[in-house]
């Protein structure tokens, strides 16, 4: 992504630039590209571990990339962490 690589993005708060992650997610996975969207969620967490846990945003997009089977493996990690499998 063109955008992250930006010096002005990473300037943002670690926040911003979670959510903004969590955005792209969701956009991914409305496209229908699994792996875009859990590599953004994935950095999205790597960006604001905080922010997935509270956002009802990211645990929708969390819950249904992680129903695929497999479901990726950063994915699968922050199913778990969220409370949303065993």
């Amino acid at each position: 992504m063109t955008v992250v690589r930006r010096e002005a993005f990473r300037r943002l708060p670690a926040e911003y630039r979670g959510a903004y992650l969590v955005d792209v997610a969701r956009a991914y996975l409305q496209v229908g590209d699994l792996r875009g969207a859990a590599r953004a969620l994935v950095d999205a967490d790597s960006v604001a571990p905080a922010e997935a846990p509270c956002r009802p945003l990211a645990r929708t997009v969390i819950a249904e990339i992680a129903r695929a089977n497999p479901a990726p493996a950063g994915v699968a990690r922050l199913a778990t962490l969220v409370g949303l499998t065993r």
